[in-house]
């Protein structure tokens, strides 16, 4: 049988792990204001006075998120990307989250893995290793040998970690519905918005058959280079929850030291790989750290695990690069103008204020020659800059920088003497090439026409219904409250709180007078009325005590 449950209550020793972990770590503060009393036991529902403030506070923030597991690790690192919401103090802590477990058992691996490939398993697979060679929260991979003697890597998913990570969304909804109702944030978080995000991104990690497509998308898009690459996918043996590839074999960037023979090509290689895939192909890998990127051969770099990738359109991308070729060249107009057009300015914006600020900015590094420039200390100085001014940007802008702060940091462990802000120099003319492409010009001039003739469509369009309803008397004017339903919910519980106590007072009463009565049956020489009336308003007065005390609100 089917029943439907709150959510609330269907998730009730979830709810429970979740508000007793936040009071374990000192966010006990936290449980008032979120409704959360209600799933402590009794003895730990006391008054919570602590409220840790600046650093404190985001170092408890990140234990809580590392404890809740997998879903909360992920929000976590998600929360890393946004500089333009959060505080330095905030975004150095969501960083410092680690998503590494301990492997499953193997024989539950191995069980999985015959449900989703069937026969498969037996015929064409020669050979599984037990240990795996790498585990994470959402999927740890295995060394096969498969049936043509091909060495390959297969990824995956924990069993049932789609339904965990459901449930903690379907939480962490609730919660930043009810935090945004109570406006427990200022005005530049909007929690339900984050989750929104975050509910998209962990919803393509989970999908390995998405993870396969973005490799093949990646080599299709470096395919005229041969010192990019990434593995080959093996479709047949891949599904939603398993994901079979080539297996690499080489060192891992991050073990590769200066004394490497071809150590300035391969940090210049990767710094400007990077820089095509998000100013040129608008397709990046997300997650470009030294463990995902192997040097095979002599200097051919090789990315894996494309679980995270981003995606920037092409007039994002137009504007990114402008972007880019402004810090580079110190160009405070066209960098202010590129910033408001991405971002989300707030309703007190100061443009006068922004435009002194971001000169001040500039003026740290101005005379300064560009290879004693250090681009991760520019990006933090903007990110910290955006934040103050309150700009909501797009997470792809956060993403960039970060990116090219790691190829910064990395091509400096290969070559003393990187700077990425040169390479971008030189990579400027490249993006200049792409954008002056005679085919690129002609297909930018057509969806451009075609963008001018589709909005004067649709002008028309609107224009011509709205005529028709005042034209046949149906123009309407609809006016809608909002947030109110917290407010309505605490209403119905007041009102029904009253009416049960009017009720078990009026029961009390009329009891009362039945007993003075001293009519017959009685029992133990008390009117039988009287005695059934004040047990049932003593039934009724204990339901009503225990609802207040699970309500947290006493």
């Amino acid at each position: 049988m089917n029943i439907n449950l709150p959510k609330h209550y269907r998730h009730f020793q979830r709810y429970s792990e979740i508000a007793q972990i936040l009071v374990r770590n000192g966010l006990g503060f936290i449980i008032s204001q979120l409704d959360l009393n209600r799933y402590l036991p009794f003895k730990e529902r006391i008054s919570h006075k602590e409220r840790p403030t600046g650093k404190m506070l985001a170092v408890r923030i990140r234990e809580v998120l590392q404890e809740l597991g997998p879903a909360y690790i992920k929000l976590g690192q998600l929360l890393s990307t946004r500089a333009d919401v959060f505080p330095p103090t905030f975004i150095y802590e969501m960083r410092k989250l680690q998503d590494k477990v301990p492997a499953e058992d193997f024989e539950l691996i191995e069980e999985f893995i015959k449900d989703e490939l069937g026969d498969k398993y037996e015929e064409e697979i020669l050979k599984i290793e037990e240990e795996a060679s790498a585990a994470a929260s959402i999927a740890q991979t295995h060394r096969v040998v498969l049936k043509d003697d091909k060495n390959a890597i297969m990824k995956v998913k924990r069993p049932g970690i789609t339904k965990k990570i459901n449930v903690d969304i379907e939480i962490m909804e609730n919660l930043a519905r009810l935090a945004e109702e109570r406006n427990l944030f200022n005005s530049v978080i909007h929690p339900t918005k984050i989750i929104e995000e975050f509910k998209r991104t962990i919803k393509d990690e989970l999908n390995f058959k998405g993870e396969m497509a973005n490799i093949i998308r990646f080599k299709s898009d470096f395919a005229d280079n041969p010192f990019i690459t990434a593995p080959a996918v093996y479709a047949e043996f891949s599904t939603v929850n398993l994901l079979t590839m080539e297996e690499i074999k080489g060192t891992k960037l991050k073990e590769v030291d200066q004394n490497h023979p071809h150590n300035k090509f391969i940090a210049e290689l990767g710094a400007k790989a990077l820089m095509r895939q998000v100013l040129i192909n608008g397709f990046f890998h997300a997650d470009p750290h030294p463990g995902n990127i192997f040097i095979t051969g002599e200097k051919t770099i090789a990315y894996i695990d494309f679980g995270m990738v981003g995606r920037i359109t092409e007039v994002d991308r137009d504007l990114m690069s402008l972007l880019f070729y402004a810090l580079i060249h110190k160009k405070i107009n066209i960098i202010m103008d590129v910033i408001l057009i991405l971002g989300e300015k707030p309703k007190n914006f100061n443009r006068r204020r922004f435009q002194l600020d971001m000169e001040k900015l500039l003026d740290r590094y101005y005379g300064s020659d560009l290879s004693s420039i250090e681009i991760q200390s520019v990006f933090e100085d903007l990110q910290f800059f955006i934040y103050e001014h309150r700009i909501t940007m797009p997470q792809e802008f956060f993403l960039l920088f970060r990116s090219i702060a790691v190829s910064e940091g990395v091509g400096q462990s290969l070559d003393p003497d990187f700077n990425v802000i040169e390479v971008g120099r030189t990579f400027i003319d490249e993006i200049i090439d792409d954008r002056l492409n005679p085919q690129k010009i002609f297909d930018r001039l057509g969806s451009e026409m075609w963008k001018l003739g589709r909005k004067n469509y649709d002008f028309n369009l609107k224009i011509k219904r709205i005529l028709e309803k005042l034209d046949n008397d149906e123009f309407t004017i609809n006016f809608r409250h909002t947030n109110l339903e917290g407010f309505i919910s605490r209403i119905d519980i007041i009102s029904n709180r009253l009416s049960m106590s009017l009720i078990i007072s009026s029961l009390i009463i009329g009891s009362t007078l039945l007993i003075q009565s001293n009519m017959d049956p009685k029992v133990f020489n008390i009117p039988l009325l009287g005695l059934i009336g004040y047990i049932f308003a003593g039934f009724l007065g204990f339901l009503l005590v225990i609802s207040i005390f699970r309500s947290g609100k006493y």
